[in-house]
């Protein structure tokens, strides 16, 4: 379906560009809000994101996805507003999760009511790491595979694999203190 709006769009149908905002404008906020932390930063993010992604379509080449070429658009854009602004990530611990723990965050999530979840996962990611944030939205939020989501960050596999094993980590430690603080 990508592929048609982009023929189209290359045909000079400005227009068919609508899809892309309709089809990828809610995921692509989520992987800058993971990034950047604040709505109205995200939204910054998404909007310029959408930008650049228009004014260089012209040079997509179809050997990815448009979504993985555009995720990608939207880190790098996030990455590089966040240097603007120079803010810094915060720095955590490296953190181990045994087989058991990893059983009971799968449990407590399962449990949540789907509303509350996301209410409190949008929290959890303001509190971790931003790289850390990223990997967790595109894997388990948007469903990128480990290749794609190596694609997008341009983070070697083991680097992903990593942030996706400190992610979980730092997710279920802040999962687990706004259940104590905030129970539900």
């Amino acid at each position: 379906m990508d592929a048609h709006y982009i023929n189209e769009f290359l045909k000079g149908d400005t227009n068919a560009f609508g899809y892309f905002i309709r089809r990828y404008q809610n995921k692509a906020f989520g992987v800058a809000i993971s990034i950047v932390k604040r709505d109205d930063d995200a939204k910054d993010v998404v909007q310029d994101s959408f930008i650049t992604a228009y004014s260089s379509l012209t040079n997509f080449r179809n050997d990815a996805k448009f979504s993985t070429w555009f995720y990608r658009i939207v880190v790098n854009t996030a990455l590089q507003y966040i240097k603007r602004e120079k803010r810094k990530d915060e720095v955590i611990g490296e953190y181990s999760i045994a087989d058991d723990e990893k059983t009971a965050f799968n449990n407590a999530i399962g449990q949540l009511q789907k509303q509350d979840l996301k209410k409190l996962i949008k929290r959890v990611f303001e509190k971790i790491p931003a790289k850390e944030a990223l990997i967790l939205q595109l894997y388990y939020i948007d469903d990128q595979s480990i290749v794609e989501i190596e694609e997008i960050t341009a983070f070697t596999k083991s680097n992903v694999k990593v942030l996706l094993h400190r992610g979980r980590a730092s997710f279920y430690k802040m999962l687990k203190h706004e259940k104590i603080n905030k129970p539900y």
